[in-house]
């Protein structure tokens, strides 16, 4: 089978063995091919900080300046994507770290002037990932994405996975979550559904049950139904462990 996983930058070096790389491991073992896209959310808005540049979120989606996308640029592809293909070499994972710029992997034009240098994804070439792929090892993906005329755009990393994850026909796309997936009440961990349908999530949305970070999650996981991957969850792969998205 075929599947993305998608994971938060803050997960690198948890110890002593998240979830996430024991299912990882679990899914290769079964001869699976995977893909790894990475955000690093946390570690943006305290470089931002530290610079003193505003941090700001609209629907889950971070406004990305031209001074953010540099603070985006130096985080995802000097940071966290190294570190993360470093971590997996310590669990016998041997990875690929690329970012949607290569080789022309994930192509987008921008959201909306709000957001700035932000893009939602208008074409995939998956052939990097399928040479990954022959040469046995995990392709480790940063949200970046070409605009076609040189220019780059910072991309959500839920919707890189989504567009990944449709493009690729896989059989499974997995956002990992802290929450463990989606709840009715954000604060209660017993409030934590199983599944949820296209037209419930888009009420708890409209009526702020869900924010933040979980909006794009949910858009971009029912896109990727949409384009043909057969199960979406977010929370974790194993049944039971996180909540389905219905068809």
């Amino acid at each position: 089978m075929r599947g993305v996983l998608k994971i938060g930058g803050s997960v690198v070096g948890q110890s002593p063995l998240p979830v996430w790389v024991q299912e990882l491991q679990q899914r290769l073992e079964a001869n699976d091919q995977v893909l790894v896209v990475h955000g690093g959310g946390s570690l943006i808005s305290d470089e931002l900080d530290r610079r003193g540049e505003p941090v700001e979120f609209v629907e889950g989606q971070r406004v990305t300046s031209d001074q953010a996308l540099a603070v985006v640029l130096a985080v995802l592809k000097g940071q966290v994507n190294g570190r993360l293909v470093a971590f997996l070499a310590t669990h016998d994972i041997p990875a690929v770290g690329v970012s949607g710029i290569d080789l022309g992997l994930l192509t987008s034009e921008t959201v909306s002037p709000r957001l700035g240098r932000v893009g939602q994804v208008t074409a995939v070439d998956p052939r990097l990932i399928e040479g990954i792929w022959q040469m046995k090892a995990l392709p480790v993906v940063a949200p970046l994405a070409g605009d076609g005329a040189g220019g780059i755009l910072n991309l959500n990393g839920d919707v890189a996975a989504g567009a990944l994850a449709g493009a690729i026909g896989a059989d499974y796309l997995v956002f990992y979550t802290d929450s463990g997936g989606v709840r009715e009440v954000a604060s209660d961990p017993a409030s934590l559904r199983s599944g949820v349908s296209r037209q419930q999530a888009l009420s708890w949305i409209s009526d702020g049950t869900v924010s933040k970070g979980m909006i794009p999650k949910l858009k971009a996981g029912f896109s990727a139904l949409d384009a043909g991957v057969k199960r979406v969850v977010i929370g974790g792969y194993a049944p039971g462990q996180g909540t389905d998205l219905l068809a």
